[in-house]
């Protein structure tokens, strides 16, 4: 199999890339996500960000939406929110 056309190919600069980073409920947690992600890419759109709660409560799936510059950028992203220990996986 081909990987090359196996994935989708994104065109970049990527308008409305969605991500989504879960992570442990705490009192900080998504004021903590959404300025950790701003402080890479300034245009996220505060309005667009969804929080969701995990059936038990102690976890919390951020979701939203940024202009993805590049593969870089993206992998700039996912390193600085998982290096923090606070994010289990970003989507």
């Amino acid at each position: 199999m081909n990987k090359t056309t196996d994935a989708p190919k994104i065109e970049f600069p990527c308008a409305n890339y969605s991500m989504k980073i879960v992570g442990r409920k705490t009192p900080d947690y998504q004021a903590w996500v959404v300025q950790c992600v701003q402080q890479l890419a300034a245009d996220l759109d505060l309005k667009k960000v969804q929080v969701v709660d995990s059936r038990n409560g102690n976890f919390q799936s951020i979701r939203l939406a940024i202009t993805a510059q590049s593969e870089a950028h993206l992998q700039q992203i996912h390193q600085a929110l998982l290096a923090s220990g606070k994010v289990q996986l970003v989507l």
